[in-house]
């Protein structure tokens, strides 16, 4: 037999490219200042330990991938050690607790015993800040196992990969998150004021980090165009600016109930205001009360919670806030926006000139008409004291104890979004001093074409035009400090409870939803600071002192002020024959300008006084 053998041809071939998996990022970028060092510690009593200047920490996420981490407190090993039932602890804004409350944690460290403080998630780019006070519980008693002894403890931070689906939520809001509605664009405002479109999927906000959000409305030039998540709009295309304060409550730290005026030496009462973001309206209850009406008390007393009532009125999860004070559409000189319109004529952008002289009854019809869908109206003084607030707060102006003046608008030819080059060191000498010796003697201001820097103050898109805004960064709101005066919808009632009109061209038909104004008990003095409202930044300033001055020029006569307790700002109660509230300041005022400022008229149509409009959905 034969055999047959066979052969086979082989080919072979190699792929050209690699195969790649690359694990992705997980970091905390985390930021740390003033460690806890309490020698010779007794115990304190729980109001003066939430006053300590705090350990501070920020923890960033830097990386695309979404994180959880958590906050600890571990007790370190050492001899001698004070126990842990005997510290107190307050985190942020929450109440102080004994550190035995929290929850127990394994920890990172090798502790003695280790309490989770705190947890959260992070989106790319998210900060989370925490303020962490500690001391001796007010109750521990001289005892050998208390004195002499120390204890030693670190913050610790765990992270670990956390995913989330759906749009961005701030944890720290616990619900309030803004509300977008059609006819509002969110956007991102980054550090050189550039506007883009936010991808609500991811961070666009960031209260934790002092970042607010803001929204935009296209006008007709900007509806027309197509614009892409993260893409940019040009101030071409923008009508109006908005910013969200989000639902709080806060905790009361002054009743207001200031019947005279002193004449004793001014005596500063700036604190930072605590506030809990959230959606549940608080109850009248041991910790907690309703807001009550103008002059009543209810159940509230200092130190309890409430809900600020500028939520109250519409139920809405937050209120959307115009950015800059109203200016005239069109107008290109300070006297073309010192004229009457209708609400066709509203534009709310850096770099305009305010819309004055006009009745407080123009204003307020004209933001009524501005966006019904919207809810638009003019802002009432309560919601005015809502964003005062937030600015007073570690969410807006503050850190630790420190918190910083909002610089005043001192632009004379009323555009908005400007800010002062020099902080004012004097206040309404109706002078516009020399700031040669700064900062001895300052109250400067001056004119300035429109979008361009003036000698004495910064334009918008100058960066430094941040210092005028309510966060210290673009995020924030402008011109609540000087600028022009802005009437907001508070008015006194007479003996009859009924609002006081007088030059108004308001009436009874134009007011029959109490919702869209404030109402002020009657009293025939303009020092009843007694009669405010809870939360409207007015008689919880005090105590109001009477201070004389005289300007610098030759002739100038001797005058007084009224000034409150924070930051100098004047504070006229409303009365009879001047029963409209002002608020804010002029740019010439100096440092009696400024958010806690209050005033009052007619409701006349003036050269000085503007107006803002706010949104409620």
């Amino acid at each position: 037999m034969g055999g047959v053998s066979f052969g086979f041809w082989k080919v072979t071939d190699t792929q050209e490219k690699e195969n790649k998996l690359i694990s992705d990022c997980l970091k905390l970028k985390i930021e740390e200042e003033q460690d806890i060092k309490l020698e010779n510690a007794l115990p304190i009593k729980n109001s003066e330990g939430t006053k300590l200047k705090p350990y501070q920490v920020s923890i960033e996420n830097v990386c695309e991938i979404e994180a959880r981490y958590q906050v600890n407190i571990e007790v370190l090993k050492s001899e001698e050690r004070l126990k842990s039932k005997y510290i107190r602890v307050k985190v942020n804004n929450e109440e102080s607790k004994g550190l035995e409350e929290y929850e127990r944690s394994e920890g990172i460290l090798e502790n003695e015993e280790s309490y989770k403080v705190g947890e959260g998630h992070l989106r790319e780019k998210q900060v989370m800040r925490y303020e962490i006070r500690m001391w001796m519980d007010e109750t521990t008693e001289a005892t050998e196992e208390t004195m002499n002894k120390i204890f030693k403890s670190k913050v610790t931070i765990e992270g670990e990969i956390e995913k989330t689906e759906g749009e961005y939520k701030e944890e720290v809001l616990h619900g309030a998150d803004p509300v977008i509605k059609e006819g509002l664009i969110p956007v991102t405002i980054d550090e050189a004021g550039t506007v883009r479109k936010a991808d609500i999927n991811k961070k666009w906000y960031n209260y934790a980090n002092q970042e607010w959000a803001n929204a935009i409305i296209l006008n007709g030039k900007g509806k027309n165009q197509t614009i892409e998540e993260n893409g940019i709009i040009e101030e071409d295309y923008i009508e109006s600016y908005f910013v969200w304060i989000p639902k709080y409550r806060y905790k009361i730290f002054d009743m207001g109930e200031y019947n005279q005026r002193e004449t004793t030496p001014y005596e500063s009462k700036v604190q930072p205001i605590e506030i809990q973001f959230g959606l549940e309206d608080t109850t009248d209850n041991k910790t907690e009360c309703i807001a009550p009406a103008s002059g009543e008390d209810g159940e509230c007393q200092e130190g309890k919670w409430m809900t600020h009532p500028a939520f109250t009125a519409f139920d809405t999860k937050g209120i959307w806030v115009g950015k800059f004070e109203t200016g005239y559409k069109g107008a290109a000189s300070t006297t073309e926006a010192q004229q009457d319109g209708d609400a066709s004529k509203i534009i709310i952008k850096p770099n305009e000139y305010s819309w004055r002289n006009i009745t407080i009854g123009k204003m307020y019809q004209n933001s009524l008409n501005y966006k019904t869908n919207l809810n638009s109206h003019m802002m009432k003084n309560t919601e005015w004291g809502a964003a005062a607030y937030l600015t007073q707060s570690i969410y807006g102006r503050c850190s630790g104890n420190e918190c910083s003046d909002i610089r005043i608008n001192n632009n004379q030819s009323r555009l908005t979004g400007y800010a002062a080059v020099h902080e004012p060191t004097t206040g309404l000498t109706h002078t516009n001093e020399s700031c040669t010796d700064y900062p001895l003697s300052c109250n400067e201001y001056g004119t300035s074409n429109k979008g361009k820097d003036g000698s004495t103050n910064y334009q918008y898109f100058n960066t430094n035009s941040v210092m005028a805004s309510t966060t210290n960064n673009y995020t924030g709101i402008y011109d609540m400090s000087g600028g022009s005066w802005e009437y907001v919808m508070g008015v006194l009632l007479d003996i009859n409870s009924n609002p006081i009109y007088l030059n108004s061209e308001l009436n009874e038909d134009d007011l029959k939803d109490n919702n869209y104004y404030d109402a002020y008990k009657y009293s025939a003095n303009d020092y009843q600071y007694s009669n405010r409202i809870l939360g409207d930044a007015t008689g919880e300033m005090g105590p109001f002192i009477q201070e004389q001055y005289k300007g610098t020029l030759s002739n100038a006569q001797t005058q007084y002020r009224i000034i409150s307790s924070w930051y100098y700002d004047e504070g006229w109660f409303v009365l009879m024959d001047l029963p409209w509230v002002l608020r804010g300041g002029s740019y010439a005022h100096g440092f009696a300008s400024g958010v806690f400022n209050f005033a009052r008229n007619t409701g006349e149509a003036n050269a000085s006084y503007s107006f803002r409009i706010t949104l409620a959905f």
